[in-house]
């Protein structure tokens, strides 16, 4: 019995994505065509690169819901860069997502400031950029060829997404660092316990500083995706993508408080949210305004049974069905 709670437990996540593509699979015989599922898969790996930068941010405990902002100014210094070359068109997107990474560390660290006012703030600012740099408007850059195409648009072997590609090549790296690297293990420390972490000689600033600018950097580098996927930059381009992300991080078994959380529990996170979007589009019984309902009673519920887990009552139920 042990075991049995034990896997079902630590594997939650997997379950939840089997079960979403056992349920796409009954809504629609679509859903698990080859050609729908590489649409799946590179629809999910614009979040996936945001999910996996607030992986990092959550695991120390803090949030950053400045991202969804930063994907579009990201996508929009791509586009008006496009044409000066694939240099400038990735660094100054990358660029911009490390000075925003940067500037929600000093928020927090430096000012005190709680992460989610400080990251809002960024977000208001990074906002209205957008829309007076856009003009409120679509803005459509110029024909992309070569590589600046192939990133959002191309395939390898078919059926298997570029941006998908990069998206588990980015995902294998963080994983690296969180079970490798003393970053990784420090970000886990000061989730956990803050003083703790400052008594075992962890500098609890520079931790949340990387973590930050690394959220911010997966999100630049996934707004280039995406504008080279669609071609032009939307000034409301990752509206709400916050949330999507911080649903997948959690979904994915990590907990808001910080100091728990793994990287295969936001690919399987990152899935299920891309599944719920790609089922939604293919039914014809549902109004698509659900979708966020649908999404918002998961993360709820998720929530709840984080909550249920870490009660002491729920420990001494745990011991008995053991003794069981």
């Amino acid at each position: 019995m042990k075991k049995i709670i034990d896997y079902a437990k630590g594997n939650v996540s997997l379950l939840g994505l089997i079960l979403v593509f056992v349920i796409g699979a009954m809504v629609s015989r679509t859903f698990i065509s080859p050609d729908n599922l590489s649409n799946l898969l590179r629809s999910a790996s614009f979040i996936g690169f945001i999910s996996i930068g607030m992986t990092f941010v959550v695991l120390c405990g803090s949030i950053d819901i400045s991202v969804g902002s930063l994907f579009a100014l990201s996508g929009y210094l791509f586009i008006v860069n496009a044409d000066k070359g694939i240099f400038l068109a990735i660094l100054l997107p990358v660029l911009a997502g490390i000075i925003v990474g940067t500037v929600n560390g000093f928020l927090i660290n430096e000012l005190t400031i709680p992460p989610f006012i400080g990251t809002m703030a960024t977000m208001l600012l990074v906002k209205g950029v957008v829309l007076l740099w856009t003009g409120e408007s679509t803005v459509k850059g110029p024909k992309l060829e070569g590589i600046l195409k192939s990133l959002g648009r191309g395939s390898v072997l078919e059926y298997l997404a570029v941006p998908f590609v990069i998206f588990i090549i980015f995902l294998l790296i963080s994983d690296y660092i969180l079970k490798r690297r003393v970053i990784g293990r420090n970000m886990y420390i000061v989730g956990g316990n803050e003083e703790a972490a400052k008594m075992m000689g962890v500098s609890v600033k520079r931790t949340k500083y990387i973590a930050h600018i690394f959220c911010s950097t997966l999100t630049a580098i996934g707004g280039i995706l995406f504008a080279s996927r669609v071609g032009s930059a939307a000034p409301l381009a990752g509206t709400g993508y916050e949330m999507y992300a911080i649903a997948a991080v959690v979904i994915g078994g990590a907990s808001l408080t910080g100091g728990v959380g793994k990287i295969v529990g936001t690919l399987f996170g990152t899935l299920i949210m891309g599944s719920f979007s790609n089922i939604f589009n293919l039914q014809k019984f549902i109004n698509p305004v659900w979708q966020d309902v649908i999404v918002g009673f998961v993360l709820l519920l998720v929530i709840v049974i984080q909550a249920i887990v870490h009660m002491p009552e729920f420990k001494n139920i745990k011991k008995i069905f053991i003794k069981i």
